[in-house]
């Protein structure tokens, strides 16, 4: 890519700002459908109570009612584990380094400096290769967007095309969510840029896929 970019930048991301960001993505993503179909459920459920008045021991009714709870939990349960396990997937990575190249119309992401590199290398011979093989990156497991192999040795480069139809922007108070529909989502902390970086990112970000103002 030739094209100068209007914001570069290194950064990291916090634990606790990469949990709320995910809450803040599943408000937006989840949440929607989980309460649709928690409606659902609660008709389905609902609609059978009266004939439970009537019918106290019809066991068809009985079942339907508890399935519709069971299912109405097990959805909200599985939103739960998925950001609990999430957040512990990513504990050994929240000393990763990145670098990220803000275009008009496009965004560049990659790791800088993986966390415990530094311990890493001072494994002796034998047990580093044995690391090295376990940690070793590829294409396939960066499977959240498209790649390029312009990247610094040793890191895989996310480029994400503003112009997507599978890409969602929100901007928070705290960061930005650039979301890849069904892929994933990244967080760009905004304490790391100035005020004037800020009007850019937000300006470009308006023209492509801004969809949520500031909270």
């Amino acid at each position: 890519m030739n094209e100068k970019p209007l914001v570069s930048k290194d950064y990291s991301i916090s634990l606790e700002m990469f949990g709320n960001a995910f809450k803040d993505f599943q408000k937006k993503f989840t949440y929607p459908k989980n309460i649709l179909m928690t409606c659902a459920f609660s008709l389905i459920g609902l609609s059978y109570i009266p004939y439970l008045f009537k019918d106290p021991g019809n066991s068809t009714c009985i079942l339907i009612v508890i399935v519709c709870i069971f299912l109405t939990a097990g959805i909200w349960l599985n939103t739960a584990m998925i950001r609990k396990n999430l957040m512990n997937s990513i504990e050994g990575i929240q000393g990763d380094r990145y670098s990220v190249d803000i275009f008009e119309s496009s965004m560049s992401i990659f790791t800088k400096e993986f966390a415990g590199e530094k311990e890493k290398a001072e494994e002796p011979e034998d047990e580093k290769s044995v690391s090295d093989e376990k940690n070793e990156i590829t294409e396939d497991e960066d499977f959240f967007a498209e790649t390029e192999t312009d990247a610094p040795a040793g890191t895989v480069k996310t480029v994400i095309d503003f112009g997507l139809d599978n890409v969602k922007i929100l901007e928070k108070q705290d960061y930005y969510i650039i979301y890849l529909v069904k892929r994933m989502f990244y967080v760009l902390p905004k304490n790391i840029f100035d005020e004037d970086e800020k009007k850019i990112i937000t300006e470009s970000f308006r023209k492509a896929k801004f969809i949520e103002e500031r909270k």
